[in-house]
């Protein structure tokens, strides 16, 4: 049986902005350090048209809090896109991945600078299907 409270955080693999937005989403979550999955490649959240078959996994595993996350500061994954437009997509993709996973809390997350954003906070309870 798996403890409660458990987490998956979708994120760019980006060196520079990994680590901050994971420990940000341990602390917005009270998730530990072992208390979530990770899923990374260049361009982060966004960069997935479709839930990965992790998704689906960590989902169906009951985890209760996601994450999606992208980074600003020229992203290799999008290097013609400005942080805003990043942002924005961020916010995008958790609003849809909460469409499609309602009984999970979804953040938005975007990393900058020396700081982690949270772009969106979706509450289970908040969640309308179809939307």
């Amino acid at each position: 049986m798996l403890p409660a409270g458990l987490g998956f955080i979708q994120l760019c693999a980006d060196r520079r902005f990994h680590r901050r937005t994971m420990k940000a989403f341990e602390e917005l979550a009270g998730l530990e350090p072992d208390g979530y999955w990770i899923e990374a490649q260049p361009g982060g959240a966004p960069s997935w048209s479709d839930a990965t078959p992790a998704v689906g996994l960590a989902y169906e595993l009951g985890v209760t809090h996601m994450a999606w996350a992208a980074h600003g500061d020229e992203c290799l994954g999008y290097p013609l896109l400005s942080d805003d437009t990043l942002r924005e997509m961020v916010a995008e993709t958790a609003r849809r991945r909460a469409s499609e996973l309602p009984a999970a809390t979804h953040y938005g997350l975007f990393a900058h600078a020396d700081e982690v954003e949270l772009v969106i906070k979706i509450e289970s309870s908040d969640v309308k299907i179809g939307l």
